[in-house]
């Protein structure tokens, strides 16, 4: 080894520590949290809708349930602090269908209610689908219902039986 290698290698090593700053949390909270178990992930109707997908998506897709919108478009840290990364930050898809294999994402599903109706909820699914089309994602939405086709989930996920 060189002699300045030996000498850069000694700099660094001698360089005090920095500490890593920690979060307190406080030992006994002064008032009761006002959070409240949920006794399921989904709703009846959404668990109804992903018991008909899981059917139609063969073997070889998962499914992921209620999944950040952050998790499947990447937003660059420096844009964190401004409108697109708030914009972002808070907003939940139903479904993300991907290769089990490559963890590839193959398409977004939503599931619309009747509260999709609401202007407030049509502004969050316009920007929504605005930026997974943009950025070449899938989205399929479906309306609500009773009960559900398989094969025809099936065809609009553009899924054979076996697979994709």
């Amino acid at each position: 080894m060189s002699r300045k290698r030996i000498s850069r290698l000694r700099k660094c090593w001698d360089r005090p520590r920095r500490r890593r700053r920690t979060l307190q949390l406080p030992q006994q909270p002064s008032e009761p949290l006002p959070y409240e178990r949920r006794e399921a992930l989904l709703s009846r109707g959404e668990l109804a809708f992903f018991r008909a997908l899981s059917q139609a998506v063969a073997f070889r897709h998962g499914i992921s349930m209620k999944t950040r919108l952050a998790d499947v478009v990447r937003c660059p840290p420096e844009h964190w602090g401004t409108i697109h990364g708030r914009r972002l930050s808070q907003k939940h898809v139903d479904f993300v269908i991907y290769d089990r294999y490559t963890a590839a994402i193959i398409a977004v599903v939503e599931l619309d209610d009747r509260s999709h109706s609401a202007p407030d909820r049509r502004d969050r699914d316009a920007f929504v689908d605005h930026v997974l089309a943009v950025l070449g994602v899938v989205i399929i939405r479906v309306r609500a219902a009773s009960s559900y086709n398989i094969e025809s989930l099936r065809y609009r996920l553009n899924l054979k039986r076996a697979g994709k």
